[in-house]
């Protein structure tokens, strides 16, 4: 029914509307000279374009509606403005000079506005930043964006940490489309991967309103490299080498545009040995390979708009630390020889991901329709080549229909539907049943509004959600299990409803941000019936079918200061969590492994913040000083610390921007320093960890007048400092993280 009446009102309005042909020129707002080469387009619809030497652009087939303009050029401020383009006429773009520049201005796609005019906690960081002194991973890289660490098995397997939360209370976004891959689980990393990748997205806090349940941590949403201009075509070859691991990265790209097509395509193929440890040895079987495959497809016509998207993963990870021993010793790890060949214990994971979106434009309004699948294979093999140690499998469908309309000019209106379908499966064969098979089905309706006024932006909404469980009995399974599991069948209903409101106020020289959010959290399959060893996690866990459903209340605040040479953010934040379900080791151990157990408190509180400073000395425009501080602090109703929270860090980067002129172009030297402090606050059982000091240096380079090839070197763990951090799955064996590795990367574009 929901189909036939999209459809109706597609064809109604199709007949109202038509595209719009816009011209128009961009100019200096104080000397009124036209500004050649600018970069100008519309975010909401990913089309660009570039003035001509006489200042002036144009677009044709654009709908004839509300739309975001963004214009940049060289020693000019980002202009970012609402324009109708339904009006006709020709758009004059004033852009103003600045004396010094800081960074790239960034829209964020949950709200489609600047970082700075968000009601809600928002970072931004693109992929040039995130890998500018060469992180080996996307999970690793992600350390940089302030309030966001993350934590690993080797080198291979990471998944990010928001605010001192993680798992199934970090929700994934990939261009819209929700990603599960059993995160329940810490050696399951993340799904996504930085091939194609144009910007990350960083919500911190309950996020469900435009996201759905789960999210009482935050989302991150990866987003891809936009389309090209029309017209236009261009492909890149670019290789990385790592000495450490030895490991190499190769990766193909290709994006054109003509007429009312587009389309990205890109593929690359990874491959590390084992990584070495500051004394020179290896951790055995921390080898890891794999190949991605992604492609977009878009076309837009008129007031319709519609993207494809599709990508495959693969991923063999070794397991190191894995020990049948009874008690076993640091030294049971340690190699004196590199090897890259397969063993085991081991990973395989298998993804794909698909997604349709359509984007229907009327006068003053939108509406977005979203359909999407992901399926993650999971295999663990324990000691048997032939059989898996456990197999799982999650199929993904969901939909999201979003109407977006601009009620008055201060006015805006977000109204939709979502939802999922999740299938969890176990395949057989396989020596173990780690968590039942269980299916869930998720419905949400919500309402977001925004009044703008003068320098102040308000924002509010509610959204109630729906979750259905039934986890099977295995009794019922047609399985050939060698362990003696069995879970008996069960059916369970969780609800929510949750709001979030909040305002912005900007000036020239200041920001300042209040936002209360709620969320909620039905415990997960995993946390109620898991009963067995989880290999990749190095421990037994044990469920609780008992769990009740979490809810979480946060308070966010920020103050930003933009002064000409220098910025200052304060954004600390509160967040109370009740029925807090957390994983707590016990005295016991099954075999080697220590024993887990899934419990749940009354409430959890955690609070703390992150503080940014950006410093542009004024004689000297081409230095960047960057550095920000995040800690957070978790504990019971009690007072008693919560267990796996990161340690507090301090992060600072001195960036040079260099720019000669001759045939090889140096770009800009960057000297990365990262402190983390002690973790003293630990929970029952838990491990302290001391503090540790990591310095990384890079270099860019670019060669040709074209710049068709560019270079980018350094070295990362610079001092080959000895550490381990405090969620590091190897820290409980005495086994440190990688020692110093130089990397070299190339890239030759074609335009």
């Amino acid at each position: 029914m929901k189909a036939k009446i999209v459809i109706f009102l597609y064809f109604i309005f199709s007949f109202q509307l038509y595209s719009q042909e816009v011209a128009g020129k961009v100019i200096n707002s104080e000397s009124k000279e036209v500004i050649t080469f600018a970069k100008v387009g519309f975010p909401d619809i990913n089309n660009y374009t570039s003035t001509d030497v006489n200042g002036d652009f144009s677009f044709d087939n654009l709908p004839k509606t509300v739309l975001r303009i963004k214009a940049t050029a060289f020693d000019y401020k980002v202009l970012v403005k609402e324009v109708d383009i339904s009006k006709g006429g020709p758009l004059i773009i004033e852009m103003t000079p600045l004396h010094t520049v800081f960074e790239e201005v960034k829209i964020t796609a949950s709200e489609g506005r600047i970082e700075r005019e968000n009601i809600t906690s928002v970072e931004v960081a693109t992929k040039d930043e995130l890998f500018q002194t060469g992180a080996t991973t996307l999970g690793e890289s992600l350390s940089l964006i302030p309030g966001v660490q993350s934590s690993s098995v080797g080198m291979g397997i990471s998944k990010p940490i928001i605010r001192g939360l993680s798992g199934m209370r970090v929700v994934t976004y990939n261009n819209g489309l929700r990603i599960e891959n059993q995160q329940w689980g810490s050696d399951h990393g993340m799904a996504a991967s930085e091939l194609g990748l144009g910007k990350v997205e960083v919500v911190k806090g309950p996020s469900s309103l435009l996201y759905g349940a789960d999210a009482l941590g935050g989302v991150i949403h990866f987003i891809d490299e936009p389309y090209l201009q029309k017209g236009k075509s261009d492909a890149y070859f670019s290789t990385k080498f790592e000495s450490n691991s030895m490991g190499t990265t190769n990766e193909l790209g290709f994006r054109i545009h003509k007429g009312k097509w587009r389309a990205n395509i890109h593929a690359n193929y990874e491959n590390h040995a084992d990584f070495q440890l500051p004394g020179g040895n290896f951790i055995k079987n921390s080898r890891f390979w794999g190949t991605n495959f992604k492609t977009s497809l878009g076309f837009r016509n008129k007031n319709y708009q519609l993207n494809i998207r599709y990508q495959l993963g693969y991923k063999r990870l070794g397991i190191p630390g894995h020990s049948h021993n009874e008690n076993p010793q640091a030294i049971d790890f340690i190699s004196n020889d590199r090897k890259r060949e397969g063993t085991l214990p081991a990973q395989f994971n298998f993804n794909n991901f698909l997604l349709i979106e359509n984007t229907i434009f009327f006068n003053r309004s939108s509406l977005l329709i979203q359909l999407g699948n992901t399926n993650s294979d999971l295999q663990e093999y324990d000691e048997k080549v032939t059989l898996p140690f456990t197999h799982l499998n999650v199929n993904n469908t969901t939909y999201n229909i979003r109407y977006t309309y601009k009620v008055t000019e201060k006015i805006g209106l977000k109204t939709g539907v979502q939802g999922m379908a999740k299938i969890n499966k176990n395949r057989f064969p396989s020596s173990a049943l780690l968590i039942p098979d269980a299916n869930t089905f998720d419905n949400g309706i919500y309402a977001l509004a925004d009044y703008e006024t003068g320098k102040w932006r308000f924002q509010g909404g509610l959204r109630y959600d729906i979750r259905s469980l039934s986890v099977l009995s295995s009794q019922d399974l047609d399985s050939t299990l060698t362990t003696n599991i069995n879970t008996s069948a069960t059916n369970k209903t969780f609800q929510g409803i949750n709001y979030s409101a909040g305002f912005v106020r900007n000036t020239k020289l200041t920001s300042i941000r209040f936002n209360a959010s709620s969320g909620y959290r039905a415990p997960h399959v995993a946390e109620l019936k898991v009963d067995g060893f989880h290999h990749g996690s190095l421990r037994y866990e044990r469920g609780d079918e008992n769990l009740k459903s979490e809810h979480a209340i946060q308070l966010d605040a920020a103050l930003e200061l933009h002064f000409e040479h220098i910025e200052i953010i304060i954004n600390p934040y509160y967040n109370r969590i009740s029925n807090f379900i957390f994983l707590n080791q016990t005295e016991d151990f099954a075999g080697s492994f220590p024993i887990f157990e899934y419990g749940q408190t009354d409430l959890a509180h955690l609070y703390g913040g992150e503080v940014g400073i950006h410093y542009h000395p004024h004689k000297i425009h081409r230095l960047h000083i960057n550095s920000n501080f995040s800690a957070t602090i978790a504990e019971t109703q009690d007072g008693s610390p919560i267990s796996l929270i990161p340690q507090p860090n301090l992060n600072t980067s001195i960036r040079i921007d260099i720019n000669n002129k001759h045939k090889i172009r140096i770009k800009n030297i960057i000297l990365e320093h990262a402190y983390y402090l002690p973790q003293n606050r630990v929970g029952l059982n838990e491990t302290t960890s001391v503090d540790y000091h990591l310095l990384n240096l890079a270099a860019h380079l670019s060669i040709g007048q074209q710049e068709s090839l560019d270079i980018s070197i350094g070295v990362r763990n610079l001092l080959n400092t000895n550490y381990r951090g405090h969620l590091s799955s190897l820290k409980n064996l005495g086994l440190s993280q990688p020692g110093i590795n130089a990397f070299v990367a190339l890239k030759y574009k074609i335009q």
